[in-house]
């Protein structure tokens, strides 16, 4: 069933369908419904990691829910599947991120640390004291300095989100504790860094700015200073807080191009020829998906698909002839592959491809991907061509719970499988 024709389905009715029959063409039919969710709630979260990776994270999550939901439980789908796609992520950012691991009760108590102070400084008119807050929650004075000393340390923020993305969210503004943010806390790099991008905002939005982070004026004593609504305050506390975030990524990025540039040993994820992943992200990505599958009781499959006769292209039409090929192969099989798998490079003459959440129904997917690449080739090379492809698949756990136990069957399958698809 095409794409086009899968988005016009009621995704909640797919989803009870699927949990009485959980066929593989269901599945695929759910993503595709919910492809838009995940890269949405993606979006939100990238910053200290790409996009294109929190969106395969993000899969994982929507997988999850699908295995999981209980429609007797009274939730809709996409509210429980949006819930567990965020949370699957955010772990993958903490697991990432972070180098000492936050407890789950500190978490907490500084999420509502935070949100007292909010409270506080609208009431009083001020930031409230350790001892203010601490008596509003009811907790020791103590606990209240424990979360101010850790307060931002391994955080995980994305300078991409915006507010008013999610409607239950609270927003930078409400959430940035003003009175911290000083310019002696400020290190001299960075303060260079951020005047120069205040300069490329207005000069009611600059003003706005520092009377809120650094004179710690909450917005009704900015209106009135400066003789405008309340309102329109915490308009440009939001329209200016968005474009500093846009212009110090923009910045960051450009930066980070540059040191790319100039370190001669920088190792990409990317493979320069084909513009997919490379073979040691291959390697280190399988690994993570094991490993998770571990945590999680889930499933990964992994697919090499290898390509024989390569030097016969490359003796009778040169050498640029091959790099071409693979160049096509690659895009050919992201574009024949679910959102949520990785295509990879695999040696000089072959891909592998990750297939998070596949276990059982990975002989299908196998089976349809070589008809489409049988079908590619006739239209790529002469039908007397000696190019052949092959292909292996393995499954963790059923199958190992290693990559060199992975790859090693998966290779064997490959060579030991008793069609090898012919160029026509």
């Amino acid at each position: 069933m095409s794409e086009a024709l899968a988005k016009t389905w009621d995704p909640e009715r797919l989803v009870l369908e699927y949990l009485s029959d959980q066929r593989s063409d269901l599945k695929d039919l759910i993503i595709i419904q919910y492809s838009s969710t995940v890269e949405r709630i993606a979006r939100k979260f990238a910053g200290s990691e790409t996009a294109d990776d929190l969106t395969q994270v993000g899969y994982i999550g929507l997988l999850n829910a699908l295995s999981k939901y209980d429609p007797e439980a009274g939730v809709r789908f996409n509210t429980y599947a949006t819930h567990l796609i965020a949370g699957e992520i955010k772990h993958y950012l903490r697991d990432k991120s972070q180098t000492i691991r936050q407890p789950a009760w500190l978490q907490e108590l500084r999420h509502k640390v935070n949100r007292t102070m909010t409270i506080l400084q609208g009431e009083l008119g001020r930031p409230a004291t350790e001892r203010e807050i601490a008596e509003r929650m009811g907790v020791s004075e103590s606990q209240v300095q424990e979360v101010m000393q850790t307060q931002g340390t391994l955080r995980v923020s994305s300078l991409n989100t915006s507010p008013g993305d999610d409607e239950d969210s609270e927003s930078e503004v409400d959430r940035l504790d003003s009175n911290l943010v000083t310019h002696e806390s400020i290190s001299v790099e960075d303060r260079v860094v951020l005047e120069t991008a205040m300069q490329q905002l207005r000069d009611l939005e600059r003003e706005v700015l520092v009377l809120f982070h650094f004179d710690s004026l909450n917005q009704t004593e900015i209106a009135s200073r400066l003789g405008i609504s309340c309102n329109y305050v915490s308009h440009i506390l939001r329209q200016s807080l968005s474009k500093l975030r846009r212009i110090l990524s923009n910045e960051e990025e450009q930066d980070r191009n540059l040191r790319v540039k100039g370190n001669a040993n920088d190792r990409s994820i990317m493979d320069a020829e084909t513009g997919i992943y490379n073979e040691d992200y291959f390697r280190q990505r399988l690994t993570e998906e094991i490993h998770r599958t571990s945590a999680s009781e889930g499933v990964v499959s992994v697919v090499v698909l290898e390509f024989s006769g390569l030097n016969a292209l490359k003796s009778f039409y040169g050498e640029t002839s091959v790099r071409d090929f693979m160049i096509d192969a690659a895009a050919f099989l992201k574009s024949s592959v679910r959102a949520l798998d990785i295509v990879c490079r695999n040696g000089t003459s072959g891909f592998g491809l990750i297939l998070p959440g596949t276990g059982e129904s990975c002989a299908n997917a196998v089976a349809r991907l070589e008809k489409r690449i049988s079908q590619w080739l006739m239209t790529r090379v002469a039908s007397n061509s000696p190019l052949r492809v092959s292909f292996g698949y393995a499954t963790a756990p059923d199958h190992g719970r290693s990559v060199a136990d992975l790859l090693k069957l998966a290779q064997q399958d490959a060579s030991q499988s008793t069609e090898n698809r012919p160029a026509a």
